[in-house]
């Protein structure tokens, strides 16, 4: 009898540790729709994660027109790639919407930095194949964050201190 009673018990503390870590899914955040998404893209820092990309970009940009060479352009690159692959691992969002948009908006992301890294020159092709992967991810950015303005009605800010400075002494 106590056997059975222990294994009950047992049973029920595994059935519970289930049940709170499935409540936890979701970055900790419970409340309403707009409660969630707001404390996921918070807790997540999603506007600093949109917003490094969008230095990324720029940073390539400045790479290229200020000379910097094909080197210069591959480490912003490659920092780029890393990046979208980090910022892709804090999905899912509490909004099925926002996690396709970013999704598909980090994939974007990585793939410009992929044409991008492949360039053998700062001429190439394959940098305007970047180019517009990027601009195409910039645009579900901006749709992601419009869709959690309408369901927050709060403005996520995307602002970032990591656009490197390309002008004088660069980290190139």
């Amino acid at each position: 009898m106590i056997n059975k009673l222990w294994l009950g018990l047992g049973a029920f503390v595994i059935v519970a540790i289930g049940v709170v870590a499935f409540v936890s899914l979701g970055h900790g955040v419970s409340g309403t729709p707009g409660q969630r998404l707001e404390g996921w893209a918070t807790s997540t820092n999603l506007g600093q994660d949109v917003g490094t990309l969008e230095g990324d970009g720029a940073s390539v940009r400045k790479a290229i027109s200020a000379g910097k060479g094909i080197d210069a352009v591959h480490t912003v690159c490659a920092a780029m790639a890393s990046d979208a692959q980090t910022y892709n691992d804090n999905l899912p969002s509490p909004d099925s919407t926002v996690t396709q948009l970013l999704a598909r908006a980090y994939g974007l992301e990585y793939d410009a930095a992929e044409s991008c890294y492949r360039a053998t020159s700062t001429r190439a092709r394959l940098l305007k194949v970047s180019s517009r992967d990027r601009t195409e991810a910039a645009t579900l950015f901006g749709e992601a964050l419009r869709r959690i303005r309408s369901v927050t009605g709060h403005t996520v800010p995307t602002t970032t201190t990591t656009v490197p400075d390309l002008t004088g002494t660069s980290l190139f």
